[in-house]
């Protein structure tokens, strides 16, 4: 069974490898900075977090465990409005505050592009060559021409991109082979 994600929060697989790539050395404190500084911060990516400053908007999100199946989450991927634009974050969970709100890691930022009339943003419900791949983030297109009849799957993929870790990037992926869940379909 799959999920769409766009306001619902999905758990889906991701490698362990990747994860232990991501997160070893130094780079798994992050840098903790003040509200002033991450919200003029010209890149994202490396700051730690246990909760977003005031000009910051949590959108949606997914989770992503550490391994198929556990109940360790060990990524998730954020869609945030940001004084920089509306971004996807690959994040790690690194600890939970005393607050009880997970901190997080940015590895990864995307800005999204301008959407047009008949486009969404779909993240965690995307399939690569058949697999769900929950790094995977999409722009689909939503007309009823795009629509496979009854899989309620989307098959007009505009641009996708993959989470990376390791590299601190979203690596732009062919649109071939890319099916995502219809927006609300799950």
């Amino acid at each position: 069974m799959r999920y769409a994600v766009l306001l619902v929060v999905a758990v889906a697989a991701c490698s362990a490898g990747e994860a232990s790539k991501s997160d070893s050395g130094a780079s798994a404190a992050g840098t903790v900075v003040t509200p002033a500084e991450f919200s003029s911060a010209k890149n994202y990516v490396g700051i730690r977090y246990d909760s977003l400053p005031a000009k910051f908007t949590f959108v949606s999100g997914s989770l992503i465990p550490v391994t198929p199946g556990s109940n360790t989450v060990g990524f998730d991927l954020d869609l945030v409005r940001t004084p920089r634009g509306q971004m996807v974050w690959l994040d790690s969970i690194v600890a939970v505050s005393q607050r009880g709100r997970p901190t997080r890691i940015v590895r990864a930022e995307l800005r999204v592009p301008p959407l047009a009339r008949d486009e969404r943003l779909v993240m965690s419900s995307c399939s690569a060559d058949g697999k769900l791949d929950p790094r995977v983030v999409a722009i689909v297109v939503t007309s009823q021409s795009a629509t496979v009849d009854s899989t309620r799957q989307l098959t007009a993929i505009r641009q996708a991109w993959r989470a990376n870790g390791a590299s601190g990037q979203f690596d732009v992926i062919p649109v071939t082979g890319i099916v995502c869940d219809e927006p609300g379909s799950a």
